[in-house]
């Protein structure tokens, strides 16, 4: 039997010897062994929606799951029985709240040139008739 040289790893016989690699190695979605609900990522959240959604969850004692659960469901249900009216949206209140007030203003200018053109028609001609009335 030769002995192996020193710069050189002893092997046992039929072992072989370990690549090492220099990249780490690829962590991918675990399999799943659980029937344990799948987990989300919600892509596009913006950082003041984060932020308001953790300190709520958190001023209502509750971790983010129990929030979303809780509060989430609730919403997604309110939402279910309005049937495909999207939940409104501050901009879309403000331009209904907008048009509103733009219809009573002119409802209410229309109402004012009516009494004016009234109050035209029935005035009195002549100073004579003003001071002495219509005869």
């Amino acid at each position: 039997m030769t002995e192996p040289n020193a710069d050189q790893d002893p092997l046992e016989v039929g072992q072989t010897k370990e690549q090492i690699s220099l990249t780490p190695p690829k962590t991918g979605r675990p399999a799943r062994d659980s029937v344990e609900p799948p987990r989300w990522t919600i892509r596009g959240i913006e950082a003041d929606t984060r932020l308001t959604i953790e300190k709520a969850a958190e001023r209502s004692g509750k971790t983010l799951g129990q929030f979303f659960n809780s509060e989430l469901r609730e919403a997604a249900a309110n939402v279910l029985k309005k049937g495909n009216q999207p939940p409104a949206k501050t901009e879309d209140v403000v331009v209904d709240l907008v048009e509103k007030l733009k219809a009573e203003l002119k409802e209410s200018q229309a109402a004012e040139l009516r009494s004016i053109r009234e109050a035209i028609e029935q005035r009195p001609v002549s100073f004579r008739q003003w001071l002495f009335g219509k005869k």
